[in-house]
């Protein structure tokens, strides 16, 4: 059995357990750790994208410091982390972006450390991530690039010129470091499906394959986070259908397919039990979806108090109300926690788990 194979089965069966033990825990009532973190380092960001209007809001001007993170994510609460996406915004904004991944290694050593940018500061990015890579020996970091289409239809739906003259200089470089760190490094492209990509996404993912890069399409989500909830986010639904069938399958793919057949997605969502959203600010909240259910502010109370608060005991009472999403880690991790809904997706698809072999790492 090759190592890939090996690893993927130990995979499998540690979450099988770990599954099994947060069911225990959740069926008598105990409130579980966070173990994935999706920590909005800053919420400043130097796009101007057709489908989000983050840009266009005031940023955070009292961002939490380098001190107040360490003491933040230092607290009991997360001492089972294993994956942090450092995100915004532009996270690369941050003057202090080298030092907070260095610290979430210091703390979390075996944890899976996500980094997203849009590349417009693409020396910026390559500098930042260089010095990530050959000053910490065992770090492993995952690089996500935004790319929506190519060329100047790039520039268009991202609503900066020359964005795909850098992205794209971004990735070859990314590409060359890969090969210096094959174990440290992994690079992935995420595009936003949606009206403004339905015609072009097939070339991104060519040009992903040409880098040997996976591409990650996504979902048009609308939330307060993005502030886009006025805007169209109206689409051909026979060419969504159609462009969702071609993307691997997952138990992603398949609630979104169900979806576009009006078809319920409601599952069982860990939001502020196994995950949570950090905002720059030092808000908790569950997740993008209930960015405004502020369960506490870290400043205020310790992460611990946090958690255990009357008021997130409220919040989660709300979770249970929601329709679903299609966010991919909010997914992903809800499902990773009880481990059932992926075996018995696995059950219903064997070629996935072959067609998850197939991909890259």
């Amino acid at each position: 059995m090759s190592t890939k194979k090996l690893g993927l089965v130990k995979k499998l069966t540690d979450r099988f357990v770990l599954g099994n033990k947060n069911l225990i825990l959740f069926s008598s009532g105990r409130t579980l750790k966070p173990r994935w973190i999706w920590f909005g380092v800053t919420d400043n960001c130097n796009s101007h994208c057709n489908h989000c209007n983050i840009w266009q809001k005031k940023p955070t001007q009292n961002q939490l410091t380098l001190a107040e993170i360490e003491k933040t994510l230092s607290d009991p609460l997360f001492s089972e982390v294993e994956t942090i996406i450092n995100s915004g915004g532009e996270a690369i904004l941050r003057p202090d972006i080298v030092e907070i991944i260095k610290l979430e290694h210091k703390l979390f050593p075996n944890a899976s450390l996500d980094l997203s940018t849009n590349g417009i500061l693409a020396d910026r990015a390559l500098n930042v991530i260089r010095e990530i890579l050959s000053e910490n020996e065992n770090i492993k970091i995952n690089v996500g690039v935004s790319l929506d289409a190519l060329g100047k239809k790039h520039d268009e739906i991202r609503g900066v010129p020359g964005n795909f003259e850098k992205v794209d200089y971004l990735l070859h470089e990314l590409v060359k470091l890969r090969e210096k760190y094959p174990q440290k490094l992994s690079i992935v492209i995420g595009l936003t499906l949606s009206n403004l990509t339905i015609d072009g996404w097939e070339r991104v993912k060519e040009y992903a394959d040409k880098l040997n890069i996976d591409m990650m399409a996504q979902w048009y989500n609308q939330s307060s986070f993005y502030d886009n909830e006025k805007k169209d986010g109206g689409l051909d639904k026979d060419k969504m259908i159609d462009a969702v069938k071609k993307q691997p399958n997952t138990i992603i793919r398949e609630k979104w397919l169900k979806l576009l057949n009006n078809q319920s997605i409601k599952f069982r969502c860990f939001a502020a039990q196994t995950f949570l959203v950090l905002r720059c600010d030092g808000n908790i909240v569950p997740c993008l979806s209930y960015w405004d259910l502020i369960m506490g502010n870290v400043r205020e109370q310790s992460p611990s108090e946090i958690w255990q608060s009357n008021k997130a005991k409220e919040i989660r009472k709300t979770i249970p109300k929601c329709a679903g999403c299609l966010n991919s880690w909010g997914v992903e991790w809800s499902m990773t926690t009880v481990f059932y809904p992926r075996l018995f997706f696995y059950l219903r698809n064997p070629k996935a788990i072959l067609d998850r072999l197939k991909r890259r790492d």
